[in-house]
């Protein structure tokens, strides 16, 4: 099994963050797992990201209800800089007390799973086992 590069956690809420990195690198399915607090933080990471090196993480997990820019925010504002053009990453949404409008809005801009807080074991391995299950992880695609 093949590890992800890296997974990027995006939630303001330090005890789920706590229980999320920890259930995520005791997984081992990923060289790395970094840590933001809000949709801010995650959007400049990011485009920083992509300017140096071409490459985004993975798997990006993001809660939908943080300050600065919520989960919602962010997708909308990485679908209107065109910064999702030509990039394969799975988003999953920690979508606790989100309505199904919400969902409806997230799927449109791109979310393809959705959880409840905590994150459990069960779930990020199907998400895993679903878009990188085989011999090799699925390659990133230059901007």
């Amino acid at each position: 099994m093949k590890k992800l590069r890296q997974i990027l956690l995006i939630d303001d809420d330090a005890g789920t963050n706590f229980l999320n990195e920890r259930l995520l690198r005791g997984l081992h399915i990923a060289q790395q797992v970094k840590v933001l607090t809000d949709g801010q933080q995650a959007y400049n990471y990011l485009s920083e990201a992509w300017k140096v090196d071409k490459t985004c993480p993975e798997l990006i997990i993001l809660d939908h209800h943080m300050p600065i820019l919520d989960g919602l925010g962010l997708m909308e504002k990485l679908n209107w800089s065109g910064k999702l053009n030509n990039v394969e990453a799975v988003f999953l949404l920690l979508a606790l007390n989100t309505s199904k409008d919400d969902i409806r809005l997230f799927k449109e801009l791109g979310v393809q799973e959705f959880t409840d807080k905590p994150l459990c074991k069960a779930t990020a391995m199907d998400a895993y086992t679903k878009y990188w299950a085989g011999d090799t992880v699925k390659n990133e695609k230059l901007l």
